[in-house]
């Protein structure tokens, strides 16, 4: 659905300085290679310049707009642009109601304004705090907990006993709370299972991504700090623990036991082995596999992960090694030829 909006009812809205005539109206947000008439298109980074031309509507940085272009300047355009995707997201509020299809517990409990969808199952003992939304296909296990504005989507499996606090996101087909990985070889088994009965705990304002698992510890708990933001696709271990407004990246992964700092990044396919400890503020840079204890604020990449500059140099080296060989090929033939002559 289209929804228009002056340039000057923008600026009571994001603040900034406007180019352009106050009445124009957009009715969408769009890149700068796909614009088109009626939209208006974000620029922060000086390298995609080629891609404006005339007549563009723009929301970028002071100085940025072009001659013969328009729009809105602003000190920061990313986080302007989030208020203007607010206003155009799709979605609707889901009004507090539960579906007939819906399986709940009679020794559940439910909080104001909560939105149940289709097939939904809450089981004993869960509770749900206020203004909760369910999407459909969501099962809640005994004595889960969630707190105030708290959304599951669609397929979501919210185990026993997890909690799960205010404001947080669980996306479509994440598992929290499924047995940790834990088995020991066993003479006549050949491995034995380790029981897993802790549980999860995540804090407030957390957001896990769709097909992302959180094992639930063998005892105790599986913790996921204040303000954390996981992506699709995350494996966390039993017996972790997450600090504070950490970032996890798509097909990452965290071994048991291991525990991260506050604001640690790992990028895509960044892996930590079991009982490893990352420090707070550090980077694990894409594919990075960590093996063992990494310091605070270190930027690490490779396998096994080491330093990023030592990294890249010893990555330059190999690249190297080639024309290296053939040097001490051609060089070979020399000495050789030489050792001939002073027989």
């Amino acid at each position: 659905m289209y929804k228009n909006l002056k340039l000057s009812e923008i600026i009571k809205m994001i603040g900034g300085v406007l180019k352009g005539d106050p009445e124009i109206t957009i009715n969408s947000i769009t890149a700068l290679n796909k614009y088109k008439d009626g939209s208006i298109a974000p620029l922060w980074e000086k390298r995609f310049m080629s891609d404006v031309v005339p007549g563009m509507l723009l929301l970028t940085k002071p100085g940025w707009i072009p001659d013969k272009c328009f729009g809105i300047e602003v000190d920061d355009p990313r986080r302007a642009l989030i208020s203007l995707l607010e206003y155009f997201d799709p979605k609707t509020a889901e009004s507090p109601t539960v579906d007939e299809s819906a399986i709940i517990s009679k020794h559940s409990k439910i909080g104001r304004n909560s939105h149940i969808g289709p097939n939904c199952i809450i089981s004993d003992g869960a509770l749900l705090g206020d203004d909760c939304v369910l999407v459909g296909n969501v099962w809640i296990g005994k004595h889960a907990a969630l707190g105030n504005n708290t959304r599951i989507e669609q397929g979501a499996v919210i185990h026993d006993f997890v909690k799960i606090g205010n404001n947080c996101i669980i996306h479509s087909n994440a598992v929290i709370g499924s047995d940790g990985f834990g088995f020991i070889p066993d003479s006549e088994v050949g491995l034995l299972r380790i029981p897993q009965i802790g549980t999860v705990i995540i804090e407030d304002n957390v957001e896990i991504g769709t097909c992302t698992c959180i094992d639930k510890a063998t005892f105790g708990e599986t913790r996921i700090s204040q303000g954390t933001k996981i992506d699709a696709l995350v494996k966390i271990g039993h017996n972790c623990h997450i600090g504070k407004f950490c970032i996890a990246v798509s097909q990452s992964g965290i071994a048991g036991s291991s525990t991260l700092g506050d604001g640690v990044v790992l990028a895509a396919q960044a892996g930590v082995a079991n009982h490893a400890s990352v420090g707070s503020g550090a980077i694990l840079a894409a594919r990075a596999g960590v093996i063992g204890d990494i310091p605070e604020g270190k930027t690490v990449s490779g396998f096994p992960a080491q330093d990023h500059m030592d990294e890249l140099r010893q990555v330059k080296s190999l690249r190297q090694l080639p024309g290296l060989f053939k040097e001490v090929k051609e060089l070979k033939v020399i000495i050789n030829e030489i050792v001939q002559k002073n027989k």
